[in-house]
């Protein structure tokens, strides 16, 4: 059987023309990124994550969301981070089917064996030069989190052993996510 060429692909426009197969389609500075479906381990995490941050998150009039949602930077870069937290003031105003990647308090990607490449390399250097507040790296396999925010030199990398504190409004009492008993979730 043969099989369809993709369209080409130069923009953040073009991806909607891209076919909804399952995989993730990005693109960054006009590279374009495929990504196929993740693992059952990725998308656990991924519902743990959401777990630990959906009450936390509502409280500080922050709203969260996971995959599919679309990020855009600019219109040859648009992303699809696995959970990502924005301002519900600017949530609620917008009227397309992307977020503005400044918008951003907290990105995420769960690292699969496809994506770890560009998630801890393309991927965080455009959300540091976007100034988004907090980037976290989680690898499942290592049972860890590498935390990142603008203008560090490097990013902190956590353990299983470790409590992840995070603190998007300074006058809010920080989140603490024991990462011991988030890992231990996972079979």
């Amino acid at each position: 059987m043969a099989q369809r060429a993709l369209p080409v692909v130069r923009t953040a426009d073009d991806l909607q023309w891209l076919p909804d197969d399952g995989n993730r389609y990005e693109i960054i500075d006009g590279v374009l990124y495929v990504t196929s479906t993740p693992t059952l381990n990725h998308q656990r995490m991924v519902g743990a994550l959401y777990r630990c941050l959906y009450q936390y998150v509502a409280a500080l009039e922050l709203e969260l969301f996971m995959a599919p949602v679309d990020v855009r930077a600019s219109l040859v870069t648009q992303v699809e981070p696995d959970l990502l937290v924005a301002p519900r003031s600017v949530t609620h105003t917008v009227q397309t089917r992307w977020l503005p990647m400044p918008a951003l308090v907290l990105a995420i990607e769960v690292l699969s064996p496809s994506t770890a490449r560009v998630d801890r390399g393309r991927k965080r250097e455009l959300y540091l030069s976007e100034r988004v507040d907090q980037y976290w790296i989680v690898d499942v396999d290592a049972r860890s989190v590498s935390v990142w925010a603008p203008d560090a030199v490097e990013g902190i990398t956590l353990t299983s052993a470790d409590e992840l504190c995070w603190q998007p409004v300074a006058t809010h009492v920080a989140l603490a996510i024991d990462l011991g008993a988030l890992f231990g979730e996972l079979p």
